[in-house]
């Protein structure tokens, strides 16, 4: 049965552990609240590690979630477990990557109990299994995550993967998304926040934000490297071109930074690579003259426009057909973060000021033109 999640009240603070204190929770083997941004799911998941899986706290989690329990790792050790997508196109609202379902091929009953899933999930963690210590399908859910982390994908998964290793552990995660009981009114929802929080404190659990966790890889860790610095001469002016290369995707992407003095908060233009109308000038695609315009725009006000590039043998997603903007948020937070761009005015675009927040820039809306481009949805 599902406990019933009691509301904090209405003027409790939302409640942020931090780092540390999430870190040794799960070092201990005990689980930590993690809650997304607002503006993607707004939803808190149990995340345990998947290493040190106990069959109480796996039944813990069961009892206070959707029961749904899935194994976040990195994507070259699911291939390494022969673990494929699940679909050849995803076509979910938020790029999570599900594999196959799995069982442990020893040591399982019927592979549902909780007993059997903290065994699964201990397998999938075990740097000495391989491909044959599973059967498919199961009953848990292996999940792919980014190569970036919390700094390419500000979801769940990556921040599941991310806090096991940061804690020591192998990189596996056991997540599950938190939700309300028979005894409330709208029973099954996604849990709130002051659910979330009164839950924490009855159990002396955890609870930590996404974007503490993207500001602490922001601080302590080295995703992007300066690997060129020239003079660009434009029709606006001259730019401080910087070429930062991305380690996890061997994309290089270019900062276009505005020799004026900005304001506290500078101009901040986001544009996707897109051949068929920077290079070419295809007539079907703005994305010429948007660039174009946001050119204009920084020259005038000081800032910067960031040109996100593909990864190496692949291609950002988002340019002139719009997409995924998942992994682009990521990128164009640590780029900002990497020129010291702490609090930005967005220029239209792909992103929403509310995507970069979640990589800790305080970001509101520039004022936009009439003709401004849509995001896509």
């Amino acid at each position: 049965m599902t406990a019933v999640l009691e509301p904090a009240g209405a003027a409790a603070a939302a409640r942020c552990d931090g780092i540390a204190g999430a870190l040794a929770a799960l070092r201990a083997g005990r689980p930590v609240l993690v809650v997304d941004d607002a503006g993607r799911e707004g939803e808190g998941d149990v995340v345990l590690p998947a290493a040190l899986a106990e069959p109480s706290w796996v039944a813990w989690a069961v009892r206070h979630t959707s029961g749904l329990l899935r194994v976040p790792m990195e994507a070259a050790r699911a291939d390494e477990l022969d673990l494929p997508p699940m679909v050849r196109h995803d076509t979910g609202h938020h790029g999570t990557a599900y594999t196959v379902s799995v069982d442990a091929a020893t040591g399982v009953g019927t592979g549902i109990s909780a007993r059997d899933r903290a065994r699964t999930a201990r397998v999938l963690a075990d740097p000495a299994s391989v491909a044959r210590d599973l059967t498919r399908p199961g009953h848990v859910l292996p999940l792919r995550a980014r190569p970036g982390g919390v700094l390419e994908r500000a979801g769940h998964t990556e921040a599941a993967v991310d806090l096991c290793r940061l804690a020591g552990l192998p990189p596996v995660g056991l997540i599950a998304e938190l939700v309300t009981g028979p005894g409330d009114p709208g029973a099954g929802r996604t849990a709130d926040r002051a659910e979330i929080d009164a839950l924490a404190g009855r159990h002396d659990v955890p609870v930590l934000d996404v974007a503490s966790l993207v500001r602490h890889r922001h601080r302590h860790g080295v995703r992007l490297r300066r690997s060129s610095r020239t003079t660009l001469p434009t029709d606006h002016g001259p730019f401080d071109v910087v070429g930062l290369l991305d380690e996890p995707t061997g994309a290089e992407h270019l900062a276009l930074l505005s020799p004026h003095a900005a304001t506290d908060r500078p101009t901040l233009a986001v544009h996707a690579e897109c051949a068929a109308g920077e290079v070419f000038g295809g007539r079907t695609c703005r994305c010429r003259r948007e660039l174009d315009d946001s050119l204009a725009a920084v020259a005038r006000t000081g800032g910067a426009v960031v040109h996100l590039r593909a990864p190496a043998g692949g291609r950002v997603s988002g340019g002139c057909g719009g997409g995924d903007f998942a992994g682009a948020a990521g990128i164009a937070a640590a780029v900002a973060a990497e020129l010291r761009l702490t609090a930005v005015r967005l220029r239209p675009g792909p992103l929403h000021p509310d995507d970069l927040r979640a990589g800790g820039i305080d970001a509101v809306p520039a004022a936009p033109p009439h003709d401004a481009p849509r995001r896509p949805r």
